[in-house]
């Protein structure tokens, strides 16, 4: 009997899911879950396989990963030696933070595709001979290339020419108009090409140490696969892919279940909650591009709205008394006591004198996360992560050690937990599930101390803090899925949170202590909500009642992204642009510019040529068998004297197909 498995694996905030699937059946064979570890991620995937039936390891055929990487770096601005050339831009056409990496080259086009300016490849020579060898990836953008990527293709050639190292094309990312998005966007894809790379090589040789061998996918933004070959160049495709591999496997899941595909997709991790819409089993794409931190890019991704609420969020009440959830993300106590039980005894100390934990102050322990230090600390500050390093330890433990006010010791472990070197522990979601039974995998002790304290901080009782917590969570949560499920019908600049009636409104629906007796207010969502994540069946069964639709968790909500991950296919999109010129028609296509006496020529031409790009590129990218669809619509204006003129016509393609895979064992 052939058996071919997939392996699926998810690198989240929190955790490293592993999914082993029968790719002929569906079936699911084995799942795992790991802490992901941000200073090594391939640490984190060796022991999430680890966990696995490794009797099928010999028979996996395919690997697909979806991984933060790509949008972890950018958030945290990571930078490498990366060198842009723009073309026919000017010193204000692209983010001031690139200065450093962009040199300006006369050239670009215009709007017609028109070459503006020659182009000056002896400048770029120049620019070659001093930096080839400092240099890890090289970025080139051209005004208006997207209308004709001449001058990009030729500054690429030259680049390959003289050098060994990646160069990638604005126009090979993107087809966009915007030349300020499309410049950000290969800059900042140039900067992740050495980061993915060393990602690829380091679970690669994880695989190979569990004498795994298959081709490996990595999930795109929007949903799809991409083969390791073919995205080390377009890493920049890959930001939001964790959240989209969700999506794929809320749709897995639909489709087992005999479901219809239309549902809202939400997605409770330990460190963010995200939201996405599924129609007819195909998720809706944000038509602005993906936005990661304060960086708008136009990468193409689904429509995702993300909110800083999971189950390792910190709770805390603020100076008001109303009890906040996140978005800061801390150590559940029960984890930490789970991995070091003797803080129960200083939870103990801390329940009997509360003087030991400053007013305001919500943090119960601290320890070092244990990555490398850069640049220098202080010596009050380097002793004190020396001190955490393997112990957490309370605030005023710390002041005992070191002779120092509590006060003194917060300043200083606060710039620390800037500078990513510490995290704090206290009470989440997690410990909760943990006291109410949901949730028991960790140190059950720990968190009932800790929320001891803080019921008697804030005289109140522990079901009254239920309560509040609940109707928190299910007010954030309805809160951004009516957002996004309104958001194409809405148009108001301000969305739902600037409108007085609609807070008046949410707030009946959702919370508790706010009702007004005289008016029964209610929702009632169309959409059914579909549950993934580990905290899900604890949390959306309320929200969805509250919204008035069902909901559904499925047994593997807990690993539904390491599903998608490996149950998603292969999509290629390419889009070309005809538009009237002199007398005729310029077609516009990533490849060319290519002028048309008859429209029909050129689009005849053009169908043909997007044909056998997608085709290609979705071979290339490791499909199997590929179907294209191509499609075209012709826009037209009317003139004053009404006649019909002709605007222009965008040719799209889509090539779809499923990562080629083989039987292995019998």
């Amino acid at each position: 009997m052939n058996l071919s498995v997939g392996l699926g694996i998810d690198v989240g905030g929190t955790n490293t899911d592993a999914v082993l699937i029968n790719l002929l059946s569906k079936e699911i064979l084995s799942v795992s879950k790991a802490p992901t570890t941000q200073d090594d991620l391939a640490r984190g995937i060796d022991d999430a396989l680890k966990k696995l039936d490794n009797t099928f390891f010999p028979r996996v055929s395919l690997i697909g990963l979806s991984t933060t990487l790509a949008t972890n770096s950018i958030v945290e601005g990571v930078k490498r030696r990366v060198c842009a050339f723009l073309i026919g831009y000017g010193p204000d056409d692209y983010p001031p933070l690139f200065k450093d990496e962009v040199v300006l080259i006369s050239g670009g086009h215009t709007v017609q595709g028109e070459e503006k300016e020659p182009l000056d490849l002896n400048r770029v020579k120049e620019v070659l001979q001093k930096t080839r060898n400092e240099i890890e990836a090289y970025a080139v953008c051209g005004y208006f290339s997207v209308r004709n990527p001449d001058h990009e293709l030729r500054v690429k050639h030259l680049i390959q020419g003289q050098t060994h190292q990646p160069v990638v094309c604005g126009h090979e990312i993107s087809l966009q108009l915007d030349a300020v998005k499309r410049a950000t966007t290969t800059i900042l894809n140039a900067h992740l090409i050495p980061v993915i790379h060393h990602l690829i090589d380091s679970v690669k040789r994880v695989f190979g140490k569990q004498k795994i061998v298959a081709p490996l996918m990595i999930m795109r933004g929007d949903g799809s696969l991409m083969s390791e070959l073919a995205i080390q160049d377009r890493p920049i495709e890959t930001i939001l892919s964790g959240p989209a591999a969700s999506v794929v496997g809320a749709k897995y899941f639909l489709e087992r279940s005999g479901e219809d595909q239309d549902a809202v997709v939400v997605d409770i991790g330990g460190t963010t909650t995200d939201i996405a819409l599924l129609k007819g089993g195909i998720p809706r794409l944000n038509p602005n591009g993906a936005r990661v931190g304060h960086w708008q890019t136009n990468v193409m991704a689904i429509d995702i709205r993300t909110i800083g609420l999971g189950g390792d969020s910190q709770i805390f009440f603020d100076i008001d008394g109303n009890l906040r959830v996140g978005p800061k993300r801390i150590i559940p106590l029960s984890y930490l006591g789970y991995c070091y039980p003797e803080i129960n005894e200083e939870l103990r100390r801390i329940d009997e004198d509360w003087d030991l934990l400053p007013h305001g102050n919500h943090t119960y322990l601290w320890l070092s996360i244990g990555r490398e230090v850069e640049d220098q600390l202080s010596p009050l500050a380097q002793l004190i992560l020396s001190q955490l390093t393997g112990r957490p330890l309370s605030l005023f433990q710390l002041a005992e050690l070191n002779g120092h006010a509590p006060s003194e010791i917060l300043k200083e472990i606060s710039a620390l937990e800037r500078r990513g070197l510490v995290i704090q522990s206290g009470v989440t979601p997690t410990d909760i599930l943990h006291i109410t039974g949901v949730f028991q995998a960790w140190n059950k002790e720990s968190a009932e101390r800790s929320l001891k304290i803080l019921c008697k901080r804030q005289k109140i009782e522990f079901p009254t803090l239920i309560q509040k917590l609940r109707g928190v969570m299910d007010r954030s949560v309805g809160f951004q899925v009516l957002e996004l499920v309104l958001s194409e019908s809405t148009h108001s600049k301000t969305g739902l949170d600037g409108c007085g009636f609609c807070n008046l409104f949410l707030d009946q629906c959702f919370r508790p202590d706010a009702k007004i007796e005289e008016v029964e207010f209610k929702l009632n969502l169309k959409d059914k909500i579909i549950g993934i994540g580990a905290p899900a069946h604890a949390f959306l069964p309320s929200v969805a009642e509250k919204l008035g639709t069902k909901t559904i968790i499925p047994s593997y909500a807990g690993v539904a992204n390491a599903v998608g991950a490996i149950t998603s296919a292969i999509v290629v999109r390419e889009e070309a642009f005809i538009k009237s010129f002199q007398g005729g028609f310029h077609l516009h296509s990533s490849q060319e510019m290519k002028f048309f006496s008859q429209l029909e020529e050129a689009t005849d031409y053009g169908k043909r040529l997007l044909h056998e790009i997608t085709l290609r590129k979705a071979k290339e990218a490791g499909a199997g068998e590929v179907e294209v669809f191509v499609d075209e619509k012709e826009h037209w204006a009317t003139s004053r004297g009404g006649d019909s003129v002709f605007i222009e016509k965008i040719i799209t393609a889509r090539a779809m197909g499923n990562p080629k895979i083989c039987f292995n064992g019998s």
